[in-house]
């Protein structure tokens, strides 16, 4: 069977690394903050989330950056929530700006136990499936500033 000269250049391209792709490295251990396989499976990513964070009078002190992940209950079926991303991410933001989800004096810190439960609080409520997901993880956290305003 002849070759054309595009599949030639790029198997000669890529020989060097295709013992790697072949035979990858074992998995390394997962950090904490890491998700396990079985998680991975179960998971609905939310990356690229932006909490505003404001006083008790309601002034805009800072934002704060976000990439989490939220956990489908098990002996649920993920597909299911994931089509639905776009619901949950949307009731999210939309508690982010009912509650600051900063630390108690802190507008730089997020509180990730309080983010925690009114997330998924109110991705629940918009599934209209109690539990459907049962935990969230932030995997990445940063801040607009370093100091309060």
């Amino acid at each position: 069977m002849p070759y054309s000269r595009r599949a030639l250049i790029l198997a000669i391209l890529l020989a060097p690394i295709a013992p790697a792709m072949a035979n990858p490295p074992p998995a390394a251990k997962s950090p904490e903050g890491e998700l396990n396989e079985k998680e991975v499976a179960r998971s609905l990513d939310l990356y690229g989330l932006v909490f505003p964070v404001f006083t008790e009078t309601g002034k805009l002190k800072n934002y704060i950056f976000v990439d989490a992940k939220m956990l489908v209950a098990d002996r649920r079926d993920p597909s299911k929530y994931r089509e639905q991303a776009h619901f949950i991410r949307d009731a999210v933001l939309r508690a982010a700006h009912r509650v600051s989800f900063n630390k108690k004096g802190d507008y730089t810190k997020l509180d990730e136990e309080l983010a925690s439960r009114e997330c998924l609080k109110a991705a629940n409520d918009v599934l209209g499936d109690p539990g459907a997901i049962a935990t969230m993880k932030f995997m990445q956290i940063a801040s607009q500033t370093d100091q309060p305003r």
